[in-house]
């Protein structure tokens, strides 16, 4: 993750990321590149993950490309936040958190290879808007 956050640090300064957008970022890369490395890859062999961002439309758009087994997360069932915490399955929030804290979040199967594509909105830093 080191690396990771290195990322998130550059775009930051490269795209005026405000903090609470940049933590938001973390956050969301945090599960989604902890999930691919605990489930996408059961050979034990050597992979890469790519991650690209780059601002379309004013938005901040990460993509997390991976050639794990195939996986769409955003089928993942939705986990019940009603109930109390001990009637709750451990686990199955990770989804849940990326997509509350991203305003779209697209999953595709391009070429063998797992695409996320997470877009994010906000207020440059030092913006008077």
């Amino acid at each position: 993750m080191p690396r990771v956050n290195e990322l998130v640090d550059r775009v930051g300064e490269a795209f005026s990321v405000p903090p609470e957008a940049l933590t938001n970022l973390r956050i969301a890369l945090d599960e989604i590149v902890t999930n691919i490395m605990s489930y996408a890859y059961p050979d034990g062999a050597a992979h890469e993950i790519r991650i690209q961002c780059e601002m379309r439309g004013g938005q901040l758009e990460t993509t997390v490309e991976d050639d794990g087994i195939a996986y769409d997360p955003l089928q993942a069932p939705e986990p019940d936040v009603t109930s109390s915490l001990t009637r709750r399955p451990v686990g199955g929030l990770g989804v849940h958190f990326v997509k509350s804290l991203m305003n779209a979040v697209v999953y595709e199967r391009v070429a063998g290879h797992n695409r996320l594509t997470l877009q994010q909105a906000f207020e440059p830093n030092g913006s008077n808007a």
